[in-house]
């Protein structure tokens, strides 16, 4: 074992230049060059996914709650929307919501859905909970002492999203942010992977995943 690490030393130290050199200084100048551009690129695909931040938006406090939450995701770097952007409860004509909910739910990549008991919510609820095809995409985040009701015998839409996250008073945006980064730093990196790879959204075959949901079981379009 000792004559391993004695070889792989010597030839660490073959390969690798002494530090205070400019040899050494020029390949660790590479290192991070090439370091920053993968990050700059990694950074590029996680802006171009958006976020839809949905909950309970009929009063002013509530309203406030849900930009306050997609103002924050906006600073940590991650697009997101929320749905009175598309609909407007004062303006007659136009989309229905359930309209809105159907483009939005599926031209964003990932919908951050927070419970609540608005009558507009509970339509949310019901659509998200019987399209499961949208479910890999969702974040569901409820109250904890409204969970701990609930988790004996949990309602319909409980049981239908498979990722619940619990929160305590003020820890609801800090949460919201938390998760969010991972599920989309997860699917930026899957896409990358994918384009070099040669698949993904650069395959000529590649199918929208519209155009691969119509007709499956559980989606309503």
């Amino acid at each position: 074992m000792d004559g391993y690490f004695d070889e792989a030393k010597r030839v660490l130290e073959e390969k690798i230049p002494e530090f205070d050199t400019p040899e050494f200084r020029r390949m660790r100048d590479e290192i991070r060059k090439k370091l920053t551009d993968k990050e700059a690129d990694l950074l590029i695909t996680v802006r171009r996914l958006k976020i839809l931040v949905l909950g309970d938006w009929f009063t002013a406090e509530k309203k406030q709650l849900l930009s306050d939450i997609k103002n924050n995701l906006l600073k940590n770097g991650l697009y997101a929307e929320t749905i009175d952007r598309y609909y407007d409860m004062n303006k007659s004509g136009g989309l229905s919501q359930l309209q809105i909910l159907e483009t939005c739910c599926i031209n964003h990549q990932l919908i951050v859905f927070i419970d609540g008991e608005g009558k507009g919510t509970l339509t949310e609820q019901n659509y998200l909970c019987s399209n499961y095809v949208l479910h890999g995409k969702i974040l569901f985040l409820i109250d904890e002492a409204k969970f701990d009701k609930f988790k004996d015998n949990p309602s319909e839409y409980i049981r239908d999203f498979p990722t619940i996250i619990t929160y305590k008073g003020d820890e609801l945006t800090n949460k919201v942010v938390t998760y969010s980064k991972l599920r989309i730093y997860r699917l930026a990196n899957i896409i990358k992977k994918q384009e070099s790879a040669g698949a993904g959204l650069r395959s000529p075959n590649y199918e929208p995943w519209k155009e691969r949901l119509k007709g499956k079981k559980g989606y309503k379009p």
